[in-house]
């Protein structure tokens, strides 16, 4: 795999000397006396691009950085433990740290005159008043721990939560144009999950009603594509309108799931022709077969979703990242296992259980990685997340098959995950395996 994913359009981002997250960068910005410019980005994201194509293209950026800093680039997608760390509020994140890893400040986009401007601010601070960027990394350092302690600290999952998160849920609900939140607007199928069940298990009008009105409202709107089916990550519009055309596997996994459920629930067959549509998409688009496994995402290409049905072709489709996700591909398998039951569709399964085998053989092998292609596994290893889906994945190819092979495979793994990612002082389990060059 390579190393750096750059922007599809011609670009000159290469020129910047980039490091790969390890603690040979950081060593280096040590012995340099630098601090570290950690870029964040993603192969689906549109913005990324135009500061590949634009900001890290401009000369006067690229001499600058390579001047007065060392500079970390960093996949999304291939490093969410960076990501969840690092991320200043969207991508791409342009993060500023100390030589030995403290977030100091940041930004998301950035066009060229900005980032100008605030790297050489932030180079003469960092040589003039580095105490004071110090104390800053410090006082978020111990924010973030903060928070962390009182999550951990609530154990106990308290009865009146459900009330309250309806509560939240119809504060933000959209009732004009259905979703919820403003502008951006996401399609947000946890919300939908939501909502399934407390109509169901409540039988209460008013969460079929929210949910009805943001079911049609994705299937009618500029979200979804009718044309080669899926769902667009998000609009920029709270009508659903003016979409940002990425397609992730994750959300449309997720969607396609609650469309189906909703179907059966609410007794609607469009529902459940939308579903159908979305997973035809994920088989034809994103599945790869020589993996096997599903690709993690479809690029955004304006000057393609834009087009009517009858102008596109196939030649000019936006490609798919050909990187699989290991959790995404657990969610993958226990999706499609259980559309499979739902809609009698036996060649479901097939792709789901094929899908599965390549994720377990890994798990078997000691080669479990959170990324793997046609080329094979990364070095990235797999995150707790990864093993909590193929644990899923393995429980639910139990259900649908009756195969004691997948029980006792379930029953190794969870051992796995107590064994490598329970916390032992504090309960709960940790993201990612301890790692002496983490």
């Amino acid at each position: 795999m390579s190393e750096f994913r750059f922007s599809p359009n011609p670009n000159r981002a290469h020129l910047v000397k980039w490091q790969p997250w390890s603690p040979a960068a950081f060593t280096k910005a040590q012995e340099e006396d630098k601090p570290v410019l950690l870029s964040i980005s993603a192969v689906w994201c549109y913005w990324c691009h135009v500061m590949d194509d634009d900001t890290y293209s401009d000369p006067e950026v690229q001499d600058l950085l390579n001047e007065h800093f060392v500079t970390i680039r960093v996949d999304n997608d291939h490093r969410p433990d960076i990501n969840a760390r690092y991320n200043v509020g969207g991508w791409p994140t342009t993060a500023f740290l100390t030589g030995h890893g403290g977030l100091i400040g940041g930004a998301t986009y950035l066009p060229p005159e900005q980032l100008i401007s605030m790297i050489t601010e932030f180079a003469e601070a960092y040589k003039n008043d580095r105490p004071t960027l110090y104390t800053q990394a410090r006082d978020l350092l111990n924010t973030r721990k903060d928070h962390a302690q009182r999550f951990v600290a609530s154990s106990q999952l308290e009865e009146s939560m459900t009330d309250r998160v309806s509560r939240i849920v119809v504060g933000s609900y959209d009732a004009t144009n259905g979703g919820f939140g403003s502008e951006p607007k996401f399609p947000n199928p946890s919300i939908l999950r939501f909502l399934n069940h407390q109509y169901r298990t409540t039988g209460e009008d008013f969460f079929a009603s929210m949910l009805i009105k943001t079911l049609d409202s994705l299937s009618d709107g500029q979200v979804h594509d009718s044309s080669d089916g899926g769902f667009f990550r998000h609009c920029a519009q709270a009508d659903w309108t003016q979409p940002q055309y990425e397609k992730m596997l994750e959300d449309n996994l997720r969607l396609a799931r609650e469309f189906l459920d909703a179907s059966i629930l609410l007794d609607r067959p469009k529902y459940r022709e939308t579903a159908k549509q979305t997973f035809d998409y994920l088989l034809e688009q994103l599945y790869d077969p020589v993996v096997p496994g599903f690709r993690g995402s479809q690029g955004a290409h304006s000057d393609y979703f834009s087009l009517s049905p009858d102008q596109r072709t196939a030649d000019a489709r936006p490609e798919s990242d050909p990187s699989c996700y290991a959790s995404n591909n657990g969610l993958a398998v226990t999706v499609l296992l259980d559309a499979a039951w739902k809609l009698g569709d036996l060649s479901l399964q097939t792709k789901a259980l094929q899908t599965l085998e390549t994720l377990d053989s890994a798990a078997r092998s000691g080669s479990f990685s959170h990324v793997y292609s046609e080329q094979g596994s990364s070095d990235v290893p797999a995150f707790f997340t990864d093993w909590v889906w193929l644990l899923t994945a393995l429980v639910q190819a139990h259900g649908n098959t009756a195969a004691e092979g997948y029980l006792e495979r379930a029953v190794a793994v969870a051992q796995i995950m107590v064994d490598g990612f329970f916390d032992q002082k504090a309960g709960g389990f940790f993201d990612i395996e301890d790692q002496p060059d983490g």
